[in-house]
């Protein structure tokens, strides 16, 4: 999935930072399988596991997995051909020191989601893809999110809830990394319209989603 030495990070000061990319010909990178399905099944527990390994949806969110389960499930996601990341702040049994990264690189997990800036940053050092969560409750809240991005770094944001991508700013839109919308998205519509307002994907745990066919939708 990724090239041995990771590419640069850009920092939020100057520009987003990308998704690190594999050749052209590969087409099981992260970038290619967002641009074929936007969707990003937000997995909630194991009982929802086999539905999205059955589904159309290429990359899985997986959240509240206990650390004696996770090898099996990443190794699941392989094998159905799925690119997983990890919600690590739901993983019970697992410390977000870097021990903790080490044993994720270890056993294959290629990205990883957090809210914690430390977790991402020690993430970003060991090579992975990282997502940084961030809820809008106010306007208040959004300056201290853009702070943490620009110390974690991330290659993705998930946004949420995504009705707030409306209400950004073209100076915020311009030093954020792409974003993953996420919250409220619970039909066709609610997704074309985060693609439309400048997602580059989004993440839902409503099933119907996950097995869209590839192209219904898409960003403008």
């Amino acid at each position: 999935m990724r090239s041995p030495t990771p590419p640069p990070r850009v920092s939020t000061r100057s520009g987003p930072s990308p998704i690190p990319a594999t050749p052209a010909t590969d087409d099981r990178s992260l970038q290619a399988r967002l641009r074929r399905q936007p969707v990003m099944a937000a997995i909630y527990g194991m009982q929802h596991l086999t539905a999205f390994l059955d589904s159309a949806a290429e990359v899985g969110i997986m959240a509240h997995v206990e650390l004696r389960e996770l090898q099996a499930v990443i190794a699941s996601f392989k094998a159905a051909g799925k690119f997983p990341l990890l919600n690590v702040d739901t993983c019970e049994g697992l410390a977000q020191d870097k021990a903790a990264i080490d044993y994720l690189v270890a056993i294959g997990v290629p990205a990883l989601v957090s809210t914690r800036v430390a977790t991402l940053v020690r993430a970003n050092r060991a090579g992975m893809i990282t997502m940084q969560k961030v809820f809008v409750t106010d306007r208040t809240t959004w300056p201290r999110s853009l702070k943490a991005l620009e110390q974690s770094e991330p290659n993705l944001v998930q946004l949420m809830p995504a009705p707030m991508l409306t209400q950004l700013q073209q100076a915020d839109r311009a030093v954020l990394p792409p974003i993953v919308a996420s919250g409220f998205v619970c039909n066709e519509d609610d997704a074309r319209a985060a693609l439309a307002a400048g997602a580059v994907a989004l993440s839902s745990s409503e099933q119907r989603l996950w097995n869209l066919p590839t192209g219904a939708i898409s960003a403008p």
